[in-house]
């Protein structure tokens, strides 16, 4: 808590440019002080929980896992499958470290999407490696070493979510967990040839999930299949009452039962943009899949999304300032959110105390510190030009029933070939343009190029996910 003073009254004065006198500082310290103290009677108490037996450190030949163990199990819709989460998605009584070296927490209760996944019936198998905090795209600024790519040897797996793309690649799960904020899921569905899907914006709880960005982030599943991933967002998508961004999302009726509806009469729009800055070899390997779209009776044209070029330098820059806020205010988020228990609270601050954050989070939290402090032009700028963006999209999708790109310019880079920011960005291209809008998005894998997975994206209209996994199910099928 922090302590009311002369100063800081005087400060926030100037801030607002009040006039005070003596008398008047005097007044508003001692309101403020005795405000603190009945906000600080509030109790937030996590709610007990059961944890998972035989916890283990992770061994795999991938690094996928972090933490292994035996949670869940038994009857529902989910019976039968083997399941992982992120490790930014808490589970009771596993420690989380996101990915860094300089933070850890152990919960004593488990995110809503956790609950929602042993509810249903599922085997909780284990938590997995990350890039640092959720910000970065190929696996190898996790703390705890690179994730592999099963499928692509000596390249990376994608990310942030590696390990649960990995953990699917490599058979070890059928499905797992990721979040996304510029393409964190999709792109290592794509790197790794499996299926990701970010689903609507706020569809999913996020209760319990440590976020990069509180209006960007999604969770959503990776999965062997189109089928398996629609039946484990079944299960976790709906209203939360721990998430108040969750309240207004329909909870869905069906995935599962509309793949096998076919895609005759579908309209579907190729992002142009999209396929001119893939690689010759991606772009041709799309080309060749959307032949068999045509063949099963969808219209395939041409769309142009203007603004698409810099909607992924738009996701960069409102994660940057939101996570630089986030973790300077050891998780205090003055916005609609799931809100951060105390427990978390402390160990962010540990990990400010001892500032042990990796080059790529470091770079992030002083660049973007420095403009969170400022006068909030950058954000607000950047939350205009969204705002733009986002109308295109659901222009486009009222001629179109879909959109479709490649998920990835590239097929999975090698080992330390992606540097940077400038490197990021040019992985999160085509993926980041749809958090920007909130759509759903499924990553879907298609014919290889050059031995390596495509991984080909289909957008739809808000809360429509049914008709973007029926054309990825027509897709997986040709």
């Amino acid at each position: 808590m922090v302590e009311s003073t002369d100063t800081a009254v005087r400060a926030i004065a100037r801030r607002h440019g009040i006039e005070v006198d003596d008398a008047t500082v005097t007044e508003f310290r001692e309101a403020a002080a005795e405000q603190a103290a009945q906000y600080a009677s509030f109790p937030s108490p996590p709610p007990p929980e059961e944890s998972p037996t035989n916890r283990s450190l992770g061994d795999d030949p991938y690094n996928a896992f972090r933490y292994q163990f035996d949670f869940g199990g038994g009857s529902g819709g989910l019976a039968g499958l083997d399941v992982a989460v992120k490790e930014n998605i808490i589970v009771a009584g596993v420690p989380t470290s996101c990915g860094s070296s300089g933070f850890e927490y152990e919960p004593a209760y488990h995110a809503t999407v956790v609950e929602r996944l042993t509810a249903a019936g599922a085997s909780l198998v284990g938590t997995t490696n990350m890039d640092e905090f959720a910000f970065f795209t190929t696996g190898e600024t996790c703390a705890h070493g690179r994730i592999e790519n099963p499928v692509v040897e000596g390249c990376v797996p994608g990310g942030s979510s590696s390990g649960s793309g990995a953990a699917v690649a490599s058979g070890a799960v059928d499905a797992a967990l990721g979040t996304d904020t510029g393409g964190s899921i999709r792109i290592p569905a794509s790197f790794c040839g499996v299926v990701g899907v970010k689903p609507t914006h706020q569809t999913v709880s996020r209760f319990g999930v440590v976020d990069l960005s509180q209006s960007l982030d999604h969770v959503g599943p990776l999965a062997s299949d189109v089928e398996t991933a629609a039946r484990v967002l079944e299960e976790i998508a709906g209203p939360d009452a721990n998430d108040p961004s969750t309240r207004g999302a329909p909870k869905p009726d069906t995935y599962v039962d509309s793949l096998d509806d076919g895609i005759e009469g579908l309209r579907i729009g190729v992002v142009g943009e999209s396929m001119e800055a893939a690689e010759t070899a991606v772009a041709e390997t799309v080309d060749a899949a959307l032949d068999s779209v045509r063949d099963a009776g969808a219209t395939v044209e041409s769309v142009s999304l203007p603004g698409y070029e810099t909607a992924s330098l738009l996701v960069g820059a409102i994660a940057g300032l939101e996570f630089s806020s986030f973790v300077g205010a050891n998780g205090a988020v003055y916005t609609t959110g799931t809100g951060t228990t105390e427990s978390l609270r402390a160990a962010l601050a540990a990990a400010n105390e001892n500032g042990e954050f990796g080059e790529i989070v470091v770079q992030m939290l002083l660049t973007n510190g420095v403009l969170v402090d400022g006068d909030g032009t950058e954000y607000v700028s950047a939350k205009g030009l969204q705002r733009m963006f986002t109308q295109t999209v659901c222009d486009a999708l009222e001629t179109y029933d879909v959109l479709v790109t490649p998920t990835t310019p590239m097929t999975a880079p090698e080992f330390g070939t992606i540097q940077g920011i400038g490197g990021l960005l040019r992985t999160v291209e085509n993926t980041a343009p749809f958090n920007c809008s909130g759509h759903p998005a499924v990553s879907v894998p298609s014919e290889s190029a050059d031995g390596k997975p495509v991984g080909i994206q289909i957008v739809s209209e808000w809360n429509d996910e049914e008709t973007a996994f029926r054309v990825a199910r027509s897709l997986e099928q040709r």
